[in-house]
């Protein structure tokens, strides 16, 4: 190979020493970029800190967020390397006329030591901020309801942080491929007590389109013409969505912007 170059093996120490001069330059170039965003987000007032699984956030005026990632947990090690990367960012959230209306802020990254947030005409304080992976979510599947980190800075991010993982449970099951065929089915009730029996605990059949479940399990009444699915929070808060038989509307529902369901 230093043949066909022109190159003897006499070049190859220089050669050698000569990439090794351009990877150090390259990986401290990247250390005093990353110094400076650091120290610049530094040298203005920090606002807000939190921490969750090993993983900690300072957020400096105006709205920039600087998460440190040097002590992951193991759980958020592992969801957050994966090949595909990872997102993270913060959010304010508000809570009025029994539903949450929010404002989430995201980028999307790599798993490294530090992560710098910050959007343009965004200001702190934050209601939380949160990492995730990108992987796919189905109902009871092993990655649950929660992102990967969820470092709540206020106690309104606190409660939505726990309303959004039930709320997330309830549109999983509600959008399950299996459920969309029981709703469509002529009968559904007989498909959702079968469901409940492989679930014992965890589906339950409620004696009132209006019953409160416990928490962590998924209710369902059903009528002449509708479906109500239900849960209830750590909150204290019960959601539900209502399914109209037969087809894939849902008339009624009051996740707000907590989750997605179809």
């Amino acid at each position: 190979m230093l043949a066909a170059a022109g190159l003897t093996a006499a070049h190859a120490p220089r050669m050698l020493r000569h990439v090794r001069v351009k990877l150090t330059v390259a990986a401290v170039a990247a250390a005093v970029l990353a110094a400076l965003a650091t120290g610049a987000a530094a040298s203005a007032p920090r606002l807000q800190h939190g921490a969750s699984q090993g993983i900690r956030v300072d957020v400096y005026a105006p709205g920039t967020a600087l998460f440190d990632l040097r002590h992951a947990g193991r759980t958020a090690h592992r969801l957050l390397t994966r090949p595909r990367g990872l997102t993270f960012g913060c959010l304010h959230a508000h809570f009025a006329h029994g539903v949450w209306r929010t404002a989430e802020y995201t980028l999307s990254g790599r798993f490294t030591r530090r992560l710098r947030f910050r959007w343009h005409r965004v200001v702190a304080p934050y209601d939380g901020c949160e990492l995730g992976g990108l992987y796919g979510h189905r109902w009871d599947d092993a990655f649950g309801t929660r992102n990967a980190v969820e470092i709540w800075l206020t106690p309104n991010g606190r409660h939505f942080f726990n309303d959004r993982a039930a709320a997330r449970d309830l549109a999983y099951f509600v959008r399950s491929g299996r459920v969309q065929r029981i709703r469509l089915s002529a009968d559904p009730l007989p498909g959702l007590q079968a469901f409940a029996r492989r679930y014992p605990g965890r589906i339950v059949q409620v004696p009132s389109s209006r019953t409160r479940v416990a928490k962590d399990v998924i209710g369902f009444w059903v009528g002449q013409r509708t479906i109500v699915f239900t849960v209830t929070s750590s909150t204290r808060r019960r959601f539900f969505v209502v399914a109209r038989r037969g087809s894939y509307r849902l008339p009624v529902k009051n996740l707000g912007d907590l989750a997605f369901v179809f």
